[in-house]
């Protein structure tokens, strides 16, 4: 049994960024109910009723994808008159976020969601970090281009 909300912890304080969430579908297979399942520096509870479906909010739409998605300013982003449809950025007053899709059984399984409140950017080295994290895996969860990356 892995304890994400530990790993998330400490990859938020080694990441050095405000917020890291967690989602993942309460089914697997239909990829229905996406829910915030952990997460680490919230500003509130009010991410526990946020439900989602398969594209819709970041993990929808990464669930859906399968890619990255990384928006560095999201009050000049095309989000910004959509915010309705993004509870956890609106919630959480994210600023700028990378959201990745985590994998499992060849599937997208879970959204590892690190995001800042401040205009703070992301940078190489905290990207490096992060791809070197997921290289080693997030519990049960891996990056799908680390499988690539060895033939699988």
């Amino acid at each position: 049994m892995h304890d994400y909300q530990i790993i998330i912890d400490q990859l938020r304080e080694s990441l050095d960024v405000d917020f890291i969430g967690l989602a993942m579908p309460s089914d697997l297979i239909l990829q229905t109910d996406i829910h915030w399942r952990y997460v680490s520096g919230e500003t509130n509870e009010t991410y526990k009723k946020i439900e989602l479906k398969k594209g819709k909010g970041v993990a929808g739409i990464v669930i859906k994808t399968g890619r990255d998605w990384m928006e560095l300013d999201v009050a000049s982003s095309s989000l910004q008159s959509h915010m309705f449809d993004f509870p956890i950025i609106r919630f959480e007053k994210l600023t700028n976020f990378l959201a990745v899709p985590l994998w499992k059984y060849n599937q997208v399984a879970a959204v590892l969601l690190i995001g800042n409140r401040n205009k703070r950017a992301f940078t190489l080295t905290m990207h490096e970090q992060l791809k070197a994290q997921l290289d080693k895996g997030l519990g049960a969860f891996y990056r799908k281009d680390v499988i690539n990356s060895v033939g699988i």
